[in-house]
Order: structure tokens, then sequence, then C-alpha cells
């Protein structure tokens, strides 16, 4: 029973590490039971085996660092809430799966599942197939939790697609929002913050936006560009 605590918690500290480090915070060695967290070489905040974040008042002195400590701990409810899921999760049972994937859901014929891996946890949606002896039609998310949600609830029926974005609605949005920060607007602080957090919001369901915003800009550029005689 200690040993499967223990490879918990290290599990959880390694999967947080992995999460933070693509959020650009880097993480240290855990010291009596805290994962130290740090900013610029410097630290923010300390990180519990069930998912509280602890900080010191002297760590958290500019609007920064304040910023920096509610993203911190966004990130840990959500390592957290997939973690308790992933171990309590039953294996999923399919015909030619290759890998070891946890069924974290399973409704109306589609699963979400997840996957251990050295970068973070993978997830992936599927159909049942086969009388559900296997599955089809992945849909793979990466590491990107809550956009692999979003797929299981649409793909499943527990939520009307017509109710929600779709990717290029976002990524559209997610660029609006990108000019109207990168123009000298007289924009208060508290709106520029609820912007970079609306585009937080949708860089986490969209997986491969940059992607998107990428394709689109020559696309704009071409449609711009006048025919020549």
């Amino acid at each position: 029973m200690e040993q499967n605590d223990s490879k918990n918690r290290t599990d959880f500290f390694t999967e947080i590490g992995i999460a933070l480090r693509r959020d650009g915070y880097d993480t240290s060695i855990p010291d009596n039971g805290l994962l130290p967290v740090l900013v610029d070489r410097l630290p923010l905040c300390r990180i519990s085996e069930t998912g509280s974040v602890r900080y010191r008042d002297a760590d958290i002195g500019s609007v920064e660092r304040e910023d920096a400590l509610h993203e911190v701990t966004q990130t840990v409810e959500t390592v957290s809430e997939y973690m308790k899921l992933m171990d309590a999760a039953p294996l999923l049972k399919a015909q030619g799966l290759d890998e070891t994937y946890k069924l974290l859901a399973d409704f109306n014929g589609v699963v979400l599942a997840g996957h251990p891996s050295r970068l973070g946890v993978q997830f992936v949606t599927w159909d049942w197939d086969y009388e559900r002896t296997g599955v089809s039609q992945g849909h793979y998310m990466s590491n990107h939790y809550e956009a692999a949600k979003k797929d299981f609830a649409v793909r499943s029926g527990l939520v009307w697609e017509q109710q929600l974005f779709s990717p290029e609605h976002l990524t559209e949005i997610y660029r609006c929002v990108q000019d109207t920060l990168d123009h000298p607007y007289n924009l208060t602080y508290d709106r520029e913050k609820c912007l970079g957090k609306i585009q937080k919001q949708i860089t986490d369901l969209v997986p491969d936006l940059q992607q998107r915003i990428a394709q689109a800009q020559p696309q704009e550029e071409s449609a711009f560009t006048e025919p020549t005689m």
C-alpha cells in the first residue's frame, strides 16, 4: 500500500512538472512532500501531494507573479483532476492496441482514454467497434485534456456541437484577441488580463492552434494580392 502511495505521488509530481514546463515554469526536486515551482529561477510556490498550492506572500511581490501563481494553480487543478481519474480508471480492453490505455469515460459508444508516457498523459477519443471488442476513428489530443473532454462530449452526444465554437471559430477569436493586444489601444490591465485568459483557454481547447494560425496567414496574403497584367 505504501509503495502504491509513493508511486502515485511520484507520478503526480512528474506529471505536474511536465505540464508546468510546457507553460514555461521550472520545478525542482520535491522536498518534504512538496514540489517547488520557480519563475525566473526564483521560488513562486510549492505543490503538495494532494494538489494544494502553498506560497509565501514574500514570493508574490508583483502583479506578474500573481498571474503566474493563478496559472500554476489552474494547471495543478487540471492535472489533479485527470491524474485521479487515471489512478482509479480500469484498463481499456480493446483488440489491436499497442499501448496501455486507461478508460476515463465511456458513453453512447464513445470512449475517452489516457495513456501515460514520458511526455505526460496522452489523451484520445475512440468509437467502440466490433461489438465493443475494438476501437476505431481515433481523435488524438496529445496532452490537451480539456480538448479531449470537449471532443468526447460532442462525439458521445452529451453536448450539441452547435452549442460550441468550432476550432476554426476559436482560432479566429484567438487571432482577433491578438490583434487587439498588438495595437496601441487604451486597454486597462484587467481587460488585458481577461483577453490573455481567453487566449489561454483557446490554446487548451485547440491542440493545433499555432498550425492553424500559420496556415491562415498565407491565405489572407494571397486573398489581398492584386492580379498583375
